[in-house]
């Protein structure tokens, strides 16, 4: 009898992204503080002679994540997706990092969490920061990542039910300084005090004015969270998705109820 290994892609929020120039390679350089959330998929792995999946999306990261591991060997992956696809979130590269930490075991390849992140980077810039697990500062395009300690929190996010295009997002959005002081590093100021007014205050991206541009559905999305009493709030990744920080649990799903009453998908969730 085949046994079936089934594990949890986690959803990231992006509590800072800051967008410096592009770099040789044509990314732009990036600092980030992301963060795990509650939100997840769940992929259940099958032994098999071939590789399959059954994402049906024509960019499979599952399959990329798998090839880059070993090209040779085989599994089926089936995944159940929760995480709103192109929604700033991750989701994608939450299944790819999830797919990678299960098939090393599976495939019993002993691969070190930091051998595994390098392996991500080829597959998405989001990849490594979700196989390296919990908050962390990721820099470069994305392969830098580095374990940073956060609070648990609780949040609500929202999607408006837009697909954005990271790339024309990016395309709009006007790089800061080098000499510009650090959102990343005054959230995690924010997160030394506890204080959850600073924390919230402390939220920085710099693609959330292009992407509210391009599909002001991504405005509407941030008022609503505003309105309904959130301490503060901002777009994650590239969009479309939007979270709000808020005091409790209770109060998370309160909202979250509120805001699905009047048509908006959206989700209590807490850090990880």
């Amino acid at each position: 009898m085949m046994t079936t290994t089934r594990i949890e892609a986690f959803a990231k929020a992006n509590f800072t992204l800051e967008v410096y120039g592009k770099r040789v390679d044509g990314y732009h350089a990036l600092r980030s503080l992301v963060v795990p959330i509650s939100l997840s998929d769940t992929l259940e792995i099958v032994p098999s002679a071939a590789l399959s999946s059954d994402t049906g999306y024509a960019d499979d990261l599952v399959l990329k994540a798998a090839r880059a591991l070993d090209p040779s060997r085989g599994a089926e992956i089936r995944v159940t997706k929760r995480i709103p696809a192109g929604g700033g979130l991750g989701g994608g590269s939450a299944d790819a990092a999830a797919a990678l930490v299960a098939l090393n075991e599976m495939w019993n390849l002993g691969r070190s969490r930091e051998e595994l992140c390098e392996i991500g980077a080829q597959v998405g810039s989001d990849v490594p920061a979700l196989v390296l697990g919990g908050p962390v500062v990721m820099q470069g395009r994305g392969e830098v990542v580095d374990r940073v300690a956060c609070p648990p929190l609780d949040f609500v996010v929202a999607n408006p039910g837009v697909h954005t295009s990271t790339r024309e997002v990016y395309a709009h959005c006007t790089p800061r300084d080098l000499a510009a002081s650090s959102a990343t590093e005054a959230c995690l100021a924010a997160f030394e005090t506890g204080d959850l007014g600073r924390i919230a205050a402390s939220f920085v991206n710099d693609l959330a004015l292009p992407a509210c541009r391009l599909h002001p559905e991504i405005s509407d999305a941030l008022a609503s969270l505003r309105t309904a009493g959130v301490l503060g709030a901002t777009v994650s990744g590239s969009g479309s998705s939007v979270f709000g920080l808020v005091e409790s649990a209770a109060r998370a799903m309160e909202i979250a109820e509120s805001l699905g009453k009047k048509g908006l998908s959206a989700w209590a969730v807490h850090t990880m």
